[in-house]
């Protein structure tokens, strides 16, 4: 059966908001969206503006563009929601940003949560760490090169480990690791 990159977006559209869980999307999706929509506005191009092809063409592409923007919003919520709760959830391509950027906001969250706890102000912007930094392995992790060329691991469950930022932080967002935080003690 031959299906419609229109047809496509609506059942994964569909799935999508009938489903708690975020729905898998064959890695190509959003490339092949892309390139319909190329192919739609070329031929429609070549068309009269007032024909009746011109018209469906264009209905097309508004409603593949709804779809499309309903089902990256959707999406962005799901993934966001798994970020905040530590869940881990599988995404292509397209969408590996968004889970950094939001497993990186809900650390951010979580520091502000911890400080005002504390009575500590929170820091107004996420701080960006330079140095090493004390992690633990929620999951085994096999040898990694860091950023000082060193290799260190492998790494088992439960381990705790110093390494240089670019390297946790990268760990952190794959959701392998926890930031191991010490509390700050005050003179006085």
């Amino acid at each position: 059966m031959v299906t419609t990159m229109y047809e496509e977006t609506f059942e994964a559209w569909r799935k999508e908001f009938h489903s708690p869980e975020l729905q898998n999307l064959r890695p190509d999706y959003y490339k092949d969206v892309a390139a319909h929509v190329r192919r739609l506005k070329e031929a429609q191009r070549n068309l009269d503006q007032k024909s009746l092809k011109a018209g469906i063409l264009q209905e097309e592409m508004e409603r593949l563009q709804i779809l499309v923007d309903q089902l990256l919003g959707k999406r962005v919520e799901k993934i966001m929601q798994a970020s905040r709760r530590g869940l881990e959830v599988s995404v292509g391509p397209g969408e590996k940003w968004v889970l950094e950027e939001s497993t990186s906001l809900a650390r951010h969250l979580e520091r502000m949560r911890e400080d005002l706890a504390q009575g500590n102000e929170p820091p107004l912007y996420p701080e960006r760490k330079k140095g090493n930094v004390l992690v633990r392995f929620v999951k085994d992790v096999p040898s990694i090169i860091g950023m000082d060329l060193k290799a260190r691991g492998p790494f088992q469950k439960e381990d705790l480990a110093s390494l240089p930022w670019e390297n946790a932080e990268s760990l952190l967002r794959q959701g392998v690791a926890v930031e191991i935080r010490t509390p700050i003690r005050e003179n006085g």
